[in-house]
């Protein structure tokens, strides 16, 4: 349960940063992005990356 709270916490933090521009300190990614290994690591941080960036560009498209 802690590691769906985590992902979602970073990708909703990773949205804000590509929609309004607030900017987070990375010690707060590096906080929420614990993992047991490198290759989980690559994963969460991959997956995080193409969900915040999909939604943006979808936000993006049903606003123009």
């Amino acid at each position: 349960m802690g590691g769906i709270k985590n992902f979602s916490l970073v990708v909703v933090n990773l949205i804000a940063d590509l929609w309004f521009g607030i900017v987070r300190k990375p010690e707060f990614y590096d906080n929420h992005t614990v993992t047991r290994t490198k290759k989980g690591y690559v994963l969460f941080v991959t997956l995080a990356g193409i969900i915040a960036v999909g939604t943006a560009i979808w936000l993006c498209s049903r606003i123009y």
